[in-house]
């Protein structure tokens, strides 16, 4: 049984992720609050940054509806692999979508049979845009699996 401050660190880690419908994590900040822009302008989708895997994961729950942007890359830490594992055993109904700057087939396949809804490259002109299509795309498939 969980004490009553947790439940309330519970309750207000919940609140701050009620607003925010996206999470982006990627070490990138460059790319990181380009896509947190777009994301606003073109879908009006409120996203937070995350710097990387581990800081994201430090208050990430079971029940969270967040979707996830993940880079599959970072300098250090967790590889992208390793956190969307993670994610999938806490969450298995989590939507990760992987964006990297590596063009590696085999890598794209082990993260899609890991349980991620996309992978993208970073270096693809339309990458922002494809990243909102299979936002589009999963928001369109909750809705028809509820109906």
């Amino acid at each position: 049984m969980s004490r009553p401050d947790e439940q309330a660190k519970e309750i207000l880690i919940e609140t701050e992720n009620a607003n925010t419908e996206i999470a982006i994590i990627d070490d990138d900040p460059g790319f990181s609050f380009m896509l947190k822009d777009y994301l606003l302008s073109a879908a009006q989708l409120k996203s937070e940054l995350f710097s990387s895997g581990e800081d994201f994961l430090k208050n990430y729950r079971s029940g969270d509806k967040r979707r996830i942007i993940l880079d599959y890359e970072f300098g250090e830490g967790l590889d992208g692999l390793a956190v969307l594992q993670k994610i999938k055993a806490l969450n298995p109904m989590a939507a990760v979508i992987i964006v990297s700057a590596q063009d590696d087939l085999e890598k794209a396949i082990e993260t899609l049979r890991s349980g991620a809804t996309d992978y993208f490259l970073k270096t693809n002109k339309t990458v922002f845009a494809n990243i909102v299509c299979s936002l589009m795309k999963i928001t369109e498939m909750e809705k028809n699996k509820w109906n």
